[in-house]
């Protein structure tokens, strides 16, 4: 009996041992099964049949640990969990990939994706070159968008509607200053008065009409005339007893409480009187003499000892004895006035040229000059010059509409009869270096639609033969082609001047000039001229044979 018991515990030990085998955390059970089916009777302790006695077991109940060779083993392999699938972002492809469980930095593929992307690219804008450059902390994620908002601020210009001037203002509503100049400009036409006599000499007894001239204001015009004049409509009349100079003055009142006020004179002479005591004088300038076309300037004039004026060329009407007028020509214009004077005094006249230049993409320059020894205060391009004479040489740079211009230098080397001044370059009236007229002077940059006027002295010396002079100024820029302009200095009479400097030294010269050019021109003729030769053969003749008669009268003797 405990021979059968034996076997079924060998065989239950076999069961509920097994074997394992452990690979890398996976596990393979194998569990094997001894007894084969037509065999269980034999395993069971209580009955047996006959044939399996305590002593002998029938072969084929025979308990054997080895597996027969229809028994299979069961293979369990655990594979690990989708959960355990872990990733990394490869940060050369931006690709998420598959790596062992526990070593990825993601637990899913879609938290993978959606982190592995690869930087955006930001850029900021460099407000010194005005240049995209590449900034982590940019506020622009494209370089499109960046060039599109990094550019140059443009200079604007707002309108000052006290002055009604325009001026650079940041956040103002042009853009460009000629922009502005067009639409600075006041609303209402300022009030504008002058008179005039008529007749403007007149003999005693004599009736004169004191006239008005009004313009701009509003609403209607009120009078009053007072002086030599009196009444409160748009003219006055009366005589005079006595010979003399009447000045009648006039006060215009418009709707709106604006005034004006103007005079105006006359002068009333006995009918004997054919003299002038105090002829008339007038002096007319600029405050520009070069401009750009839309650009104004202001034209000023007084004068003495005169009725009215008379304007002319570039401007018309009668104009009061002493004034100022805004004009804006489009090209070179020039403005005449003629002031009359008392009786039979005459009149004066004067005129003044603006040199305007034509609308630019680029640098453009003007030249011009006076002669401030002669009394000059108009410029021009023509200088009239007397030996000792101070010139005042006026050039202005002009940047156009297209563009800022750098680094501009200005030069304007002098003919040999003109000597520089030390000290006397200025632009804006601040002395600059003596450059001008040997390196040149430097004007840093000029701005789109403005201008640089420079002004310098220069001493005029001996003509020698040349009676005019030209003199050459060039101007230029980075990325500009060179610019010129030219004036004339003139040896000779000063215009406008009562007299002339002469001296023993000048006057010996030009004599003895003179004398010269006349014996060359009689030599010449008489040496190769036909009529010449013979002209100088009768002479030869002639004064042999005043020789000989000479000779015989003394013989005689």
């Amino acid at each position: 009996m405990l021979f059968n018991i034996i076997p079924f515990f060998a065989e239950a030990a076999i069961l509920v041992t097994g074997t394992r085998e452990n690979h890398d955390a996976n596990y393979i059970s194998t569990a094997v099964v001894d007894r084969p089916p037509h065999c269980i009777d034999c395993t069971t302790p209580t009955t047996r049949p006959p044939h399996c006695t305590t002593t002998t077991r029938p072969p084929h109940c025979t308990t054997t640990t080895t597996r027969p060779p229809y028994r299979t083993t069961t293979t369990t392999s655990t594979t690990r969990p989708s959960h355990c699938q872990t990733y990394n972002c490869n940060t050369n492809t931006w690709q998420c990939v598959e790596v062992p469980c526990g070593t990825g930095q993601y637990a899913s593929l879609a938290d993978c994706q959606a982190n592995c992307k690869a930087p955006i690219t930001r850029y900021s804008c460099n407000t010194n070159t005005w240049q995209c450059v590449i900034d982590p902390y940019g506020p622009y994620t494209s370089l499109s968008t960046c060039q599109a908002n990094c550019k140059t601020p443009v200079t604007r210009y707002s309108c000052n509607t006290n002055t009604w001037q325009c001026y650079q203002d940041p956040y103002g509503p042009y853009t460009s200053l000629g922009s502005c100049q067009d639409n600075c400009k006041s609303s209402v036409i300022p009030l504008n008065v002058s008179c005039y006599a008529s007749p403007s000499s007149a003999q005693t007894y004599q009736t004169i009409t004191f006239y008005s001239n009004v313009s701009g204001g509003t609403g209607n015009y009120s009078y009053s005339w007072s002086g030599s004049a009196s009444g409160n409509q748009s003219y006055s009349q009366r005589s005079f007893s006595n010979p003399g100079s009447y000045t009648a003055f006039l006060t215009v009142y418009d709707s709106q409480g604006r005034s004006a006020n103007t005079s105006c004179s006359t002068y009333v002479s006995s009918s004997s009187s054919n003299q002038c005591p105090n002829p008339p004088t007038i002096n007319l300038w600029a405050d520009k003499y070069s401009i750009q076309q839309g650009e104004t300037t202001y034209l000023r004039w007084t004068s003495s000892n005169t009725n009215y004026c008379v304007a002319s060329n570039g401007w018309s009407n009668n104009k009061s004895t002493n004034g100022i007028e805004t004009i804006s020509p489009t090209n070179n214009t020039t403005y005449t006035l003629t002031c009359y004077g008392y009786g039979n005094c005459g009149s004066v006249s004067q005129s003044v040229t603006i040199y305007t230049a034509t609308t630019q993409t680029g640098l453009s320059l003007t030249k011009l000059g006076r002669n401030l020894s002669g009394g000059g205060r108009v410029y021009s391009k023509v200088i009239q010059v007397l030996e000792n004479d101070v010139i005042e040489f006026h050039l202005t740079v002009s940047a156009g509409n297209n563009a800022d211009l750098y680094n501009v230098i200005i030069k304007d080397p002098l003919p040999s009869v003109l000597t520089y001044i030390p000290g006397t370059t200025k632009i804006g009236g601040v002395t600059q270096p003596d450059t001008i007229t040997t390196t040149g002077l430097s004007l840093g940059t000029v701005y789109r639609n403005t201008s640089k006027v420079i002004t310098f002295q220069a001493r005029s010396g001996s003509s020698s033969v040349y009676l005019n002079h030209t003199n050459t100024a060039e101007a230029t820029a980075n990325n500009q082609n060179k610019v010129t302009d030219s004036a004339t200095v003139t040896y000779g009479l000063v215009a406008g001047a009562a007299t002339v400097k002469t001296g023993a030294a000048s006057s010996l010269l030009i004599s003895f000039t003179l004398s010269l050019i006349i014996a060359f021109a009689i030599w010449y003729y008489l040496r190769f001229n036909p009529s010449g030769k013979l002209a100088l053969a009768t002479i030869e003749r002639k004064t042999r044979d005043s020789y000989l008669t000479l000779a015989r009268y003394r013989n005689r003797k």
